[in-house]
């Protein structure tokens, strides 16, 4: 079913007898406007999926908002969207993402996490270069770090993946930019695996700064390098949490067996989020062990553990049809 037809199907469903206008799409435009006006979440239907001509109506009635107006209604989007996977207010997003004001900024490219499209991959430049506020400029650089996948993938073409290899390795460069920018370059440039990144991985890592160290380890897991696990395991041991956690997700991204038995050690640590950090790996990585590990963690674990391996184990793609196998638990 298109976006267009859920939202008609959803609004005649839940509003049998009413009035018809109270779920158009001009009624929204009217009640947006108004500051006092009441947004339910089933309104919403009617502004995704807009057609450019419905986008540009929806323009008229947004610009003039209060700024404190248009983050909260953003906001509410990004939550609806996540809930509702029908749901898409990408042309609405995107259209925030030319905008000047910061959180409004951060909102709409929470909003486009998950968005592909080259098309978004300008505006994120733009915002990264900017002399934006740290918060903001990370963010666009962390939105950046899905496009090197891509990259690596086949799905993105060769000027883009230049463009943004070039622009985070400058910014990743710059002593004078903020450590919290550079480090999300660094995380965001990872995936490309060149020897000239990985030095700065490598640099990073040899850090004083607990920050930049943090992301060197998240940035080894990007990179996809095997080259990397030793390191990794040795950190799994390490005494701060947060390094901890970060090695154990880099572990899951890797995906190497040899890793397993280490990460299975992490269930009895002594900080929660380290122990679930290990479930996500051990998921990631798959395998007989971890899949034994999982389903015996899924029985008898703690209520987090045990609800986080259900689903670690939902996820898994095995050699063998999982729901078989899931349905044994």
């Amino acid at each position: 079913m298109a976006p267009s037809d859920a939202r008609h199907s959803l609004i005649r469903a839940s509003n049998s007898g009413s009035d018809p206008k109270l779920m158009s799409f001009e009624f929204f435009l009217e009640n947006v406007s108004d500051p006092s006006g009441h947004l339910s979440a089933v309104d919403f239907y009617e502004v995704s999926d807009l057609s450019p001509e419905e986008l540009g109506q929806f323009a008229s009635a947004w610009y003039p908002l209060p700024i404190e107006r248009q983050r909260t209604i953003a906001s509410s989007m990004v939550e609806l969207a996540e809930d509702n996977p029908e749901l898409d207010f990408t042309a609405i997003f995107k259209m925030c993402l030319k905008g000047d004001d910061e959180p409004l900024l951060e909102i709409a490219m929470d909003g486009l996490w998950e968005h592909e499209d080259r098309s978004v991959i300008p505006g994120l430049l733009e915002i990264l270069r900017s002399q934006k506020g740290s918060q903001v400029r990370s963010a666009a650089a962390s939105a950046l770090g899905r496009f090197p996948i891509l990259a690596q993938e086949g799905k993105l073409l060769a000027r883009d993946s230049e463009t943004i290899q070039d622009n985070l390795m400058q910014v990743m460069e710059d002593d004078e930019e903020p450590v919290d920018v550079r480090r999300r370059c660094m995380e965001a440039i990872a995936p490309f695996n060149t020897m000239e990144i990985n030095q700065h991985i490598t640099l990073a890592y040899e850090s004083l700064d607990p920050d930049f160290r943090a992301s060197s380890i998240f940035a080894m897991g990007r990179t996809g390098e095997h080259g990397w696990l030793p390191i990794l395991i040795q950190e799994l041991q390490n005494e701060d949490p947060t390094i901890r956690y970060e090695t154990a997700h880099a572990c899951g991204e890797l995906g190497e067996e040899d890793a397993v038995p280490h990460l299975i050690l992490l269930l009895e640590d002594d900080d929660s989020e380290v122990q679930l950090a290990g479930v996500s790996a051990l998921g990631k990585i798959g395998g007989p062990l971890a899949k034994k590990v999982l389903t015996s963690l899924a029985k008898d674990g703690d209520a987090n553990l045990e609800e986080a391996a259900r689903m670690e184990l939902q996820d898994l793609e095995f050699d063998e049809d999982p729901k078989g196998f899931l349905g044994d638990l």
